[in-house]
């Protein structure tokens, strides 16, 4: 009930989370109590812990068990009180005891504690007249210098206490192994482990990615050792719903005495209850032969040469290790599948014939058993082609079942290109080795979480998910720099162009190529090539927007053009780990340039082709911590920022619009029908399909397009998003079918629900967050799919879906005094605001920047920017913090809302303001890179924006005469630096986004 509960309230585990949990109980530290002839016997002069290290090696086992020695029982417990350890093993010969007395006090004092004894001679054994105490010892092995043996007796060990738990929470299958005889099952056990490993490894192979594999060698079936007729069937109907198979001898103990037919008694109690459980009987006694077969069992004969051959062609056909080998009931082979990929492919094709064949028989779930997929094991198991209608009706069931299974197999992780389990519709791949970088981390976060909470079809008829996805590693990009000697002259030398240009030319490696175009081959849309750096998305320096993103059309009728635009991007984003604006970023971080390595991520871009434009239907940015509040909304319950078309309107700080998902409804930046006309989004971006080929030189841009939203209306994307305005009756009409102005408003989603991305969104972000632990920002971007208009005939319907592309944490801002910023002078104040961040006091700011006109037309603009980026750099070189003041929004793409600065630019400000622009009033951006910056920076921002039109407005001021009236340091023809005498008294109130700037102290 407890484990339910935990899941409950954490959600479904992917099937890697259960398996992690598996093998609780594990041997690692040995301690081995005999005497010192003994142990140097088993040691051979010290070569024991080599040959256990080797042998773990070569069955690719992690970790060996370490083993202590000690030649008396005062000395064992004296270590067993001082250290841990997991087993006891002990030899006949111990210096002031014998060993039932020593296994005796070991489990009074240690109860769970395993106490293992080990024979080196028949002597030993005859030093046990009346038989070894079972109540002291678990078990006893003989040794006979292999040091298999060592692995089989911790292996068995484990197996034995794991059983319960491992059956219990995974489904883990168990082999019941029944042989009384010391020496026989000592050897026999130490064959059949290094059997089971390395058939279990094989398979290992199999799995998405390294965890995967390691996951799965826990998940292989679990050895049972029974030495009679009783013990053996009670461990078959203790673990009977996980047993995949047992071996056992013929002749041991049954009811007391040695019966010479004991094994095929237990072959006739299994069959009544499982008739097609695979069964082996062994024997050195060659007349069991005949009765095996007549008993319908695999037979071995122990005096064989062939008998480990033998156990390996039962292991490997029985228990479903191998290939999957199609055949007819003739026994024809028609078809042989290594993965579970291949299965699915040939059950579409074999003939029904062999269909019916495997299924009665239980082949298909034994072979998925084997390969730890449990669950699709139990729902193939019981299926029958009666069931179904026959052959046909089976084949359906099937590949339905196994294609959602492996689908769901490699949710919520990244697969190995290498990877068996790799297919065309893989969600995650991976290609290459190193490190995957922070967006690509953040990425398979939301890929686990996703899957963990089952939230793909958690909203009606909206999916949501990851686009396909494909990173490659570091290690890529540091064999890349070096072979092609791209920094070669020092970076002190170069600058981005010239650095753009070296990568440009540069050469990938072959072994990257050969599998990247393999991996791209089934992705036949545009695609987006985006940086993923170790530091990027961190949770204190987050590098948002650094680094370069190219889009690609990837619709040239070459697909060598295509795969060779895709090396380009790979090397453009490469160079951009140098650009200026990464420099900058760097110089005000604990980090060096040296220290960045970057990976890339590849992803299908989302949305349609319209014509030669290709756009999703909506685009945005979530945030889970409201800075501005306004109304009934409330700080944590979020933010979302939304516009049609790509997501450059909304990281560039373009005109959005804005809601709570908690109340999509109420959208107070529109306080009147007008407030749409003047505020609400007028242009969109596309990617531009009619350029095939993308100059890299050009900038991240170079592919993208810039339309009239009105251009979306014959598309008819704005049927969704957007609305019209009646000037006659000054109002908005839900209706695209009227006359007028159109205008973007959302309502259909946000409003009369017909997508419900907003509680979508409310739900991904909770879980983020708390899966994060502090506040994020999500990236997502909507396909509308069918909405709206009917599917083609004979064309499976298109749900629409939001994707989230991306989750990094949300820069916030530390808070632990409380700042005071109203009890000031008043005739002190240079500004004031209701709407601000960061907290704290700043009294180090000397230098002043501010743009010496409020009215400026568009074009006006980018030359404003260069000004101030030319005071910046030479304050930033002097590194004397500056306090920024200008109107509209800076860091926005749009000329029309303020000022269009590269971070590189005002790098150096440690507060900035934000004035009104003109007569135009200007929503401050959450969403956007820049903001996202400013906050990790811990920067001081100021807005002073009267958008909501509220009665606060006149708390918002700024003292721009007085700015005016101080002599200039440096002017330029729209800028102005004075340099003050005293600094200027910066108080910023994070608790209540309040702020106050004072002027010097007389």
């Amino acid at each position: 009930m407890a484990t339910t509960d935990v899941r409950s309230a954490r959600g479904q585990d992917p099937w890697y989370v259960t398996f992690h949990d598996l093998m609780p109980f594990r041997v690692r530290e040995i301690l081995l109590v005999s005497s010192p002839y003994d142990a140097f016997t088993l040691e051979e002069d010290g070569r024991l812990t080599e040959r256990i290290f080797t042998e773990n090696a070569e069955i690719s086992l992690s970790t060996a068990p370490r083993i202590t020695h000690c030649s008396t029982g005062a000395r064992a417990f004296e270590l067993m009180a001082e250290r841990r350890f997991d087993l006891v093993m002990t030899m006949v010969r111990i210096a002031d005891t014998d060993v039932s007395s020593f296994g005796r006090k070991v489990k009074e004092l240690y109860p769970t504690m395993p106490v293992v004894l080990l024979v080196l001679t028949e002597a030993d054994l005859n030093a046990f007249p009346g038989g070894v105490d079972g109540q002291s010892i678990d078990h006893t092995f003989w040794w006979t210098g292999d040091a298999r043996i060592i692995l089989a007796i911790v292996k068995l060990v484990e197996d034995s206490l794991n059983a319960p738990h491992d059956t219990a929470a995974a489904g883990v299958r168990c082999i019941i192994v029944v042989e009384d005889s010391v020496r026989r099952y000592s050897s026999f056990l130490s064959l059949l482990y290094a059997e089971l490993m390395a058939q279990s490894n094989s398979l290992s192979a199999e799995g998405v990615n390294d965890l995967t594999r390691i996951l799965r060698m826990r998940a292989r079936p679990k050895l049972l050792l029974a030495r009679s007729y009783e013990e053996a069937l009670g461990l078959y109907r203790r673990y009977q719903d996980f047993v995949v198979a047992a071996i056992s001898d013929v002749r041991y103990p049954r009811g007391g005495e040695e019966d010479p037919r004991a094994g095929f008694a237990l072959v006739k109690a299994i069959r009544e209850e499982d008739p097609e459980l695979p069964l082996l009987l062994q024997s050195a006694e060659a007349e069991n032969a005949a009765l095996a077969a007549a008993a319908g069992v695999h037979y071995a004969d122990k005096n064989s040469t062939e008998l480990l051959k033998k156990i390996q062609s039962f292991v490997t056909e029985s228990l479903g290790f191998g290939d999957f080998v199609f055949r007819l009931p003739d026994r024809t082979e028609v078809g042989r599948a290594k993965t579970m990929w291949e299965l699915e492919q040939l059950l579409r094709t074999v003939p029904g014939g062999s269909l019916e064949y495997h299924a009665n028989r239980n082949h298909f779930s034994l072979w998925m058993m084997a390969r730890c997929m449990f669950d699709l094991a139990r729902r193939v198991r019981p299926t029958k082609p009666s069931d179904f209608g026959g052959a046909e009706g089976l084949r359906k069931y099937l590949v339905g079942v196994v294609e959602e299974a492996r689908l769901k197999h490699q949710e919520g992780v990244i697969t190995d290109f290498s990877s068996k389990q790799a297919g065309p519709d893989t969600p995650f791949l991976r290609v290459g080795s190193g490190s995957i970088g922070g967006k690509a981390r953040g990425l398979a976060f939301v890929s686990s979480v996703l899957a963990r909470h089952a939230l793909k079809d958690k909203f009606g008829d909206l999916q949501v998910r990851i686009p396909r996805s494909i990173v490659v590693p570091t290690d890529e990009f540091d064999r890349f720099m070096e072979t092609n000697r791209i920094l070669d002259g020092g970076l002190k030398t170069l600058d981005e162009k010239a650095i753009l240009n070296r990568c440009l030319v540069g050469r990938l490696s072959e072994p990257l190529m050969e599998n990247l175009k393999r991996a791209v081959a089934h992705f036949k849309g545009p695609l987006a090539v985006r940086s993923s750096s170790l530091l990027e998305d961190s949770q204190l320096q987050p590098f948002a927007g650094i680094y370069n993103t190219y889009m690609l059309p990837n619709n040239h009728s070459d697909p060598e053009v295509r795969f060779q635009e895709l090396c380009q991007a790979i090397k453009a984003v490469y160079a951009s780990t140098y650009s200026a604006d990464a420099r900058a970023y760097i110089d005000g971080t604990p980090y060096s340039l040296e220290e960045e390595k970057m990976a890339v991520l590849i992803q299908e871009i989302v949305g349609a082709a319209y014509g030669q434009r290709f756009y999703p239907n909506a685009s945005g940015v979530a945030v889970s911590y409201n800075y501005y509040p306004i109304g009934h909304q409330k700080a944590d319950d979020g933010l979302a920022m939304v516009a049609l078309g790509l997501g450059q309107t909304i990281v560039q700080g373009g005109q959005t619009l804005q809601f709570s998902p908690s109340a999509p409804n109420i959208l107070p930046q529109f306080g009147s029908p007008q407030d749409y006309l003047r505020y609400s989004q007028r242009q969109f971006w596309a990617l531009d399909l009619s350029r095939q080929r993308v100059d890299f030189t050009a900038g991240a841009e170079a592919s993208l397009v810039q339309l009239d939203v009105a251009e979306a209306e014959p598309d008819g994307t704005l049927k969704l998003v957007g609305s019209v305005y009646k000037p006659d009756d000054d109002v908005i009409r839900d209706d695209l079918s009227q006359a007028g102005p159109r205008v973007v408003t959302f309502h259909n989603i946000l409003k009369w629900g017909a997508i419900p991305m907003p509680e979508a969104l409310a739900e991904v972000l909770r879980l983020f967050r708390d899966g994060m632990g502090c506040p994020v920002e999500v990236e997502f971007a909507l396909d509308a799919g069918d909405w709206g208009r009917s599917p083609e005939r004979g064309v499976d319907p298109k749900p629409p879906t939001l994707f989230v592309l991306q989750v990094r944490p949300q820069g916030t801002q530390l808070m632990e005094t409380d700042v005071d910023t109203e009890a000031v002078d008043e005739d002190q104040v240079l500004c004031r605001t209701d709407r601000s961040l960061g907290h704290g006091c700043i009294e180090t700011i000397k230098d002043i920047v501010f743009v010496k006109r409020q009215e400026l037309e568009a074009h006006e603009t980018p030359a404003i920017a260069d000004q101030v980026g030319a005071v910046n750099a030479r304050l930033s070189a002097e590194k004397k913090p500056y306090l920024l003041v200008g109107p509209g929004r800076w860091g926005s793409s749009d000329p029309r809302l303020g000022i269009p600065v590269k971070w590189a630019q005002i790098a150096g400000a440690k507060v900035i303001v934000e004035t009104p622009f003109g007569q135009r009033e200007v929503e401050p951006s959450q969403g956007a890179h820049f903001f996202h910056n400013v906050t990790s920076f811990r920067i001081g921002y100021l807005t002073l924006s009267n958008l909501e039109h509220q009665h606060t407005a006149h708390q918002r001021q700024c003292d721009l005469a007085w700015l005016e009236a101080q002599k200039e340091f440096v002017e330029t023809a729209d800028v102005r630096h004075i340099k003050l005498e005293k600094p200027i008294r910066v108080l910023l109130d994070g608790k209540k986004s309040r702020a106050t700037i004072l002027k010097p102290a007389n």
